[in-house]
């Protein structure tokens, strides 16, 4: 196995040499800039409170504030309604803000007039994060949303090292359970997630991926955070644009582009930054764009190095031969990101867009990420190497005069893979046993959709119209000693297709907006050991609607469906794959079936003790049936398997009801801000009342920040998971038995960031961000829910981070 010699050039010494650089290049580079006095005005901060409604009385409330007059011929206006903008931004913030949703972006040209043009505005990267698309296809204000939803914005992506673990203080999400590996992170959207194969849909930029490619050693989005410019989550059910799997919920994950890496008031520039964790992690990027404004093309090249080490846990969870407690995971990766996107304007109102992105890690690590702590005595380190390829190229067209005219096409292929093995002298025989195991997933396809804006009356309505496509091919090698070992469900081939649509009507000038979708879906599925397929389709409907009945008050109420196919593996698993079963094949499976349906409220109050703060919550209770849930079940329960192990073949064996309550609030004043953020999750079989898949602990969050100076903030955020009731509490295996988790944990983090020149420039460059913090700072343990009381996760030990990201 040739890559058991591979040598590795040290992450640091990459990541010193990218800092080095950065700074030589920042100590060239002149401190003043002559288009300062220039941008000046757009750059000024100041208070906006324009409410929602049409596009055109909005921007003229826009002008009275900021003094910026924004050209639009009449056509570009006629029928588009604004969301509004309340806060304190910059005028292009706050313009970027005005226009989300409406089909339009401004364009500033050199004499410094602005225009509006077809092409939706780029949501900014940490303003405005209340923007949500996924969850009916339209720019949508997650306060008005009839589900529940929620953002991650810069903020958070950077206060964290995955979206993994920022998504650990989002209501109807858990996470840990593991042992802390970049590889292996254990993740849970309403009851769904890690080893559920499907269940919960994952995509970046459109493209879905597959957290665990089928192993199971592995659990992980391969994504970078600081190349995402916002995560949308949408929990629960939800099939209209994405098609069948989203049982749990979406994680949506877009990328930025090039003018997301340019210095404030430029057209193009350098950024780099470099992070560096306690316990044995450190990265760091460097970052080339160039968009200019009066030009119709940008570019971006992006690279980023990264290692982790062995990681301490927060206490030690078991003994080494000697007897001596042992409180660390071994652990060797090295990380490595490429990604190349460009765009063009083909001409007005056409934008092409192509990106490469390029995902690796090379690894020393155990045959279970997740679950095993150290390397084995045996076989030494787990030699692997897990990549992620995406090519995306993405069509706009937005008609200057035709409202009803939007277009946006994608096609993609992407390829994911996690090649890993062991090499070791059998110390008994001398013989020497060589393993190699990979898992390969590809994927292409297609998307095409159209939003139309058009008025019936005094009602104003977007209707979203699309069609999808994506072949997926699944396969795996197992080769011990140059022997091969056969699946028998792979390797193998999804094909889905869809069609959908999603009317949004907006009555009583905003107060009443609707929500009317469908999607039909036809999937097949192929083994090609096998003759024939599994084929079938699905119908999956939506209502929803958001009523206003005081000013900032939203009554909510939403109710969907959304199913799941059955994987190839659950209808032609074959044969002895593991030591547990012997599997048998069932073609009769069903797919699964959830109706769910969700009602809350929102509330929004700006000015609530002063002039300038803000106070905003959301609440949602959730009820909903899964109906033929497919699992794992003993059949044949008298006889025994060749290898002597029991028969077990995939069964629709389950009807599975689950409630819950997700919420949210926050306030903010110019000094600081406080959040809130509580849910509550039962998910049971209805046969026997037990956990399915596993126990919930109900979890709060409260984070808090204060704006000490000028550019110096700090924060931290506190996380209580309450003692979980777990159905049943106990069970026996291999003659002992087991408690599930039963106590309550409380993880605190804490930070402070320092930006002594924002929108501005300095010794260091533009626009630098200084951040520093300590996660667990009392170094607390962890359990999950879904554990047992003796678990080896008990959670990362306290780690200090400190962070340093500029522009030139």
């Amino acid at each position: 196995m040739s890559r058991l010699q591979k040598a590795r050039q040290p992450a640091q010494r990459v990541v010193a040499r990218a800092v080095f650089a950065a700074l030589s290049a920042m100590t060239l580079a002149t401190a003043a800039n002559a288009q300062e006095g220039a941008v000046a005005a757009v750059e000024a901060v100041r208070q906006y409170r324009i409410d929602a409604g049409p596009l055109a009385a909005a921007l003229e409330q826009f002008k009275v504030v900021s003094g910026i007059t924004v050209e639009a011929a009449p056509a570009l206006l006629a029928g588009r309604r604004s969301a509004g903008v309340s806060g304190e931004y910059g005028a292009e913030a706050a313009l970027t803000g005005l226009l989300q949703g409406t089909g339009l972006s401004a364009a500033r040209g050199a004499d410094g007039r602005w225009t509006l043009q077809p092409g939706a505005a780029p949501r900014q990267v940490g303003s405005l994060p209340t923007i949500t698309v996924v969850g009916t296809s339209l720019e949508t204000d997650s306060r008005v949303y009839p589900g529940s939803v929620s953002l991650l914005g810069r903020e958070a992506l950077e206060n964290h090292g995955s979206v993994i673990s920022a998504m650990s203080e989002l209501p109807g999400v858990t996470t840990g359970g593991d042992s802390g590996r970049l590889t292996g992170e254990q993740f849970n959207i309403r009851g769904f997630g890690y080893q559920s194969e499907d269940r919960v849909i994952v995509l970046q930029d459109g493209v879905r991926r597959s957290a665990s490619l089928y192993s199971n050693h592995i659990s992980s989005f391969r994504s970078d955070n600081d190349l995402l410019k916002q995560v949308e989550v949408v929990k629960g059910a939800s099939s209209v644009q994405n098609g069948g799997g989203a049982i749990g919920g979406v994680v949506s994950m877009t990328t930025k582009d090039a003018k997301d890496f340019v210095p404030t008031g430029q057209d193009a520039g350098f950024a780099v930054k470099t992070r560096y964790e306690s316990n044995n992690y450190r990265e760091g990027y460097v970052a080339a764009a160039y968009a200019p404004e009066d030009k119709p093309y940008e570019l971006l090249a992006y690279a980023k190095k990264g290692q982790a080490g062995d990681l301490e846990l927060s206490r030690q969870f078991s003994v080494d031969s000697q007897g001596k407690g042992v409180d660390t995971v071994d652990n060797d990766e090295d990380l490595r990101v490429l990604y190349l996107q460009g765009g063009i304007k083909l001409a007005p109102g056409h934008r092409l867009s192509l990106s490469y992105y390029d995902y690796k890690i090379d690894n020393e690590t155990t045959w279970q990420t997740l679950y095993h702590t150290n390397y084995s005595t045996t076989t030494g380190p787990v030699i692997g190497e897990l990549q992620q390829r995406d090519i995306v190229a993405k069509y706009r067209y937005v008609d200057p005069v035709r409202a009803w005219l939007n277009v946006t096409g994608t096609v993609y292929h992407s390829r994911a893979s996690y090649d890993r093995g062991y090499a070791y002298v059998d110390i008994n025989t001398g013989a020497t046993n060589d393993l190699d195991y990979e898992n390969a997933d590809k994927r292409y396809g297609m998307r095409l959709s159209n939003e139309a804006h058009f008025e019936t009356g005094s009602v104003l309505h977007r209707f979203v119209a699309g069609v999808d496509y994506e072949k997926r091919k699944e396969d795996a090698t197992y080769l011990l000693n140059g022997v091969y070992s056969d699946f028998g469900s792979l390797p193998n081939t999804y094909k889905d297709s869809g069609a959908y649509g999603h009317l949004e009507s907006t009555f009583w000038d905003g107060r009443l907006v609707t929500q009317l979708s469908g999607r039909y879906d036809r999937f097949d599925r192929r083994v090609d050991a096998n003759e024939g397929s599994y084929d079938g389709d699905h119908f999956s409907p939506r209502l929803g609607a958001s009523l206003q009945v005081a000013t900032g008050l939203q009554l909510l109420a939403n109710w969907s469906e959304a199913f799941r196919a059955p994987t190839p593996h659950e209808t032609s698993s074959e044969g002895p794959l593991n030591p547990h079963y012997w599997y048998l094949p069932n073609p009769n499976l069903k797919p699964e079936t959830i109706r769910e349906y969700e009602l809350g409220f929102s509330y929004e109050k700006k000015g609530v003790f002063a002039a300038s703060d803000s106070f905003d919550t959301k609440l949602m209770y959730f009820d909903g049936r899964i109906q033929d849930m497919i699992a794992l079940a003993l059949v044949r329960p008298d006889e025994a398997s060749p290898e002597g192990s029991p028969y077990g073949m995939y069964r629709n064996v389950d009807r599975v009801k689950r409630h819950g309550v997700e919420w949210q609030a926050s306030y903010e004043h110019a000094l600081g801000g406080l959040s809130l953020a509580y849910s509550t999750l039962s998910q049971k079989n209805e046969a026997n009342d037990q956990d399915t898949p596993q126990a919930f602990a109900d979890k709060l969050n409260i984070g808090a920040f204060f704006n000490a100076t000028s550019g110096l903030r700090l924060g931290g955020s506190v996380t209580h998971w309450f003692k979980p009731s777990p159905n049943p509490a106990s069970f026996v295996s291999g003659g002992q038995t087991y408690w599930n988790v039963r106590d309550d944990y409380t993880i605190t983090n804490v930070y402070a960031r320092w930006r002594p020149n924002a929108q501005g420039s300095g010794f260091f460059g533009r626009d630098l961000s200084v951040r520093v913090g300590v996660d667990n700072l009392f170094d607390a343990s962890y359990l999950n829910a879904r554990d047992v009381e003796t678990t080896t996760r008990v959670g990362k030990g306290r780690n200090v981070f400190a962070t340093l990201e500029t522009r030139f």
